[in-house]
This record gives structure tokens, sequence and C-alpha cells, in this order.
């Protein structure tokens, strides 16, 4: 399962095998045995790919179906900076409408 879901968050960022395997200083006959699910990674290389690709765990460890953090930045990723601003100022702009609402 590590594997399965290391192989789609290392290409949900753009990196290949080799470029995982020099983040990592590792070789890239390591990234490949660990995405081909014949061998795993050690507890501190683990720890070092949550860290790098900023997902749980849990979810890297196939425990959880889903990374609720690592799903909104995906999500967020297809956005342009321009339109990240303006999706906070309509956030904004609801809060604002719902306290106003309460009072």
């Amino acid at each position: 399962m590590v594997g399965e879901i290391l192989a789609e968050v290392r290409k949900d960022h753009g990196d290949t095998q080799e470029t995982l395997a020099k983040k990592l200083h590792v070789t890239v006959s390591a990234v490949r045995t660990w995405e081909q699910e014949k061998s795993s990674p050690s507890q501190e290389m683990l720890v070092a790919i949550c860290r790098l690709y900023k997902v749980s765990a849990d979810y890297l460890l196939g425990l959880s179906n889903v990374d609720p953090a690592y799903v909104q930045r995906r999500r967020l990723n297809r956005f342009s900076e321009k339109e990240l601003e303006e999706i906070q100022l309509f956030e904004e702009y609801l809060l604002w409408r719902k306290a106003k609402a309460q009072k």
C-alpha cells in the first residue's frame, strides 16, 4: 500500500523517482523497490517522506483513505494566486455576512 500511495503523491508533486531519490539521499533503486512494494522505507524515511510532501503517516501507510490536508492542497493547487486571493476575499465576505445575520 505504501508504494502505490508514495508513487501517487510523488507524481502529484511533479517528482520523478530520480528526483525523490536525490531529495531523500537514497538510490533510485530504493525508491523503485518501495513503489513496487518489494521493500518498505525505514521509519526514518517514512518520516522524511511525510515531511517532504506534507502528508500524514496514516495516509502514506494506508491506515487512512484520506488525508484532508493533502486533499485540500491538491484542490487548491488548481487555482492561480489571483484566484486564491478572490477565494479568500469571498470567504471573508461570507463570514462577515454570517456574523451580521447572527446579531
